[in-house]
């Protein structure tokens, strides 16, 4: 319990800024006296600064010293595993990408994609003076965050693979395990536009396509850690460019696999997106979008959500896409929805690996901060 306070006044400080202890306090829902001993702890354990004193507006009231994160001080390392790639990326507490590397996989084995993530990490923390607070990793699929395994990735050809515990015990770090979706979750639960939402959902569209909700700031994970998957969930009976049967076959992979088949070569996916101005590439992106609408709207008609964030590369790049989402939403939601306030993309576009890599150290470390840099 003496940890989670320190948790809220860690949280409150990120949130508010610079602050007064009494403005502190307040947003945390914790006394003063309370608000002293946590702030002690969290200055000795070098997560807060005190800045030094001033006084209100105008010089106005009495002076005080506003208490900071030390976002200086302190940073985590990410690890983000793709189905053809993995991004080892250096992001301090304060949620800043400080340096990103992408590299391709050596090959399908978990064991060298592992060997070189950690090889990798390595050469990251040896290059930072800053204190690494932890380490965090995500990828898709069915992960057990409990236990530190990735239980099934189909892409990868994963099964029961001890991730956690392989890179801890190479890079010497504390490790935490995470499906992306859900660490996309908590960074926009830390940093981004849902902070104050008291229920959310978040839909990743990727080469997975998966979902991860949220009530009262807390990530719902299921009595197994499989909470979120949309691998088997019908796409519906939409007509056009595209008519899916599975939501598998509207991921990244497969949608270039069937631009490729139906409009020309295309060098990969971000050549796809570098050419939406074609219409029949844009028509691609709406149809998805479209029916991945479809799928929203019953979610949302489910769990009733309070805001909806959707990750997806073309919701705001390609023409026509967020319109897509929207008007499906619109069409096929209860009544009473209002698509254009309830729905927005991701607050981390162009660095979205990198965030939800470092979410996963970073969730744990506002949640139980004195924990965290006890280890």
């Amino acid at each position: 319990m003496a940890d989670g306070s320190a948790g809220s006044v860690l949280r409150a400080v990120l949130e508010l800024g610079p602050a007064p202890r009494s403005a502190i306090a307040r947003y945390a829902a914790i006394s003063p006296a309370t608000l002293t001993w946590q702030a002690r702890a969290l200055i000795a354990a070098g997560l807060l600064v005190e800045l030094p004193e001033t006084t209100a507006s105008a010089g106005l009231g009495r002076p005080y010293s506003p208490l900071a994160l030390n976002a200086a001080g302190n940073v985590v390392v990410g690890v983000h595993i793709a189905a053809g790639h993995s991004t080892v990326a250096v992001v301090d507490i304060g949620g800043t990408v400080l340096r990103s590397r992408r590299f391709p996989h050596p090959g399908p084995a978990s064991e060298d994609i592992l060997a070189l993530a950690a090889a990798q990490v390595c050469r990251m923390r040896d290059e930072f003076t800053e204190r690494i607070v932890g380490l965090g990793v995500a990828t898709g699929g069915w992960v057990d965050t409990e236990a530190g395994t990735v239980v099934h990735h189909s892409l990868l050809g994963w099964r029961e693979v001890p991730v956690r515990d392989r890179l801890a015990g190479v890079t010497g770090l504390p490790t935490a395990l995470d499906n992306h979706t859900r660490a996309l979750m908590y960074a926009e639960q830390l940093y981004g536009t849902i902070r104050a939402a008291p229920s959310s959902i978040m839909l990743f569209v990727g080469n997975v396509i998966d979902v991860a909700f949220a009530v009262h700031g807390r990530v719902h994970y299921g009595p197994r850690s499989a909470a979120g998957s949309l691998a088997r969930w019908l796409g519906g009976t939409r007509t056009g460019p595209l008519a899916p049967r599975e939501l598998e076959e509207l991921a990244d992979h497969a949608l270039l696999r069937a631009a490729r088949a139906s409009i020309g070569e295309f060098a990969g996916f971000p050549d796809l997106l570098d050419r939406a101005t074609d219409p029949a590439v844009q028509e691609l992106f709406r149809a998805r979008a479209g029916t991945l609408g479809g799928v929203l709207a019953a979610l949302i008609d489910l769990l009733d959500p309070a805001a909806v964030v959707i990750s997806d590369r073309a919701y705001t790049r390609v023409p026509g896409v967020r319109q897509a989402y929207l008007d499906t939403v619109a069409d096929q939601a209860a009544a009473g929805i209002d698509p254009g306030r309830l729905l927005t993309g991701s607050t981390f576009q162009g660095r979205v690996l990198e965030t939800a890599a470092a979410a996963v150290a970073l969730q744990r470390l506002f949640d139980r901060p004195l924990a965290a840099v006890a280890v």
